[in-house]
């Protein structure tokens, strides 16, 4: 068995990550908005519900 605690992948990245990560965090952010977004259209209507 690997004695790596995560499986088989290593806590390192890869050598070639730095020329993805500005898109990677971009898109990371992109899904951030997106879930807080729907996340408070989603507690609006809950509160028009409990409220009316």
């Amino acid at each position: 068995m690997a004695s790596s605690p995560m499986g088989s992948g290593s806590a390192y990245p890869p050598s070639g990550w730095q020329n993805s990560a500005r898109v990677y965090t971009r898109s990371q952010l992109m899904a951030l908005l997106r879930a807080g977004v729907i996340a408070l259209v989603l507690l609006g209507v809950l509160a028009l519900i409990v409220l009316f």
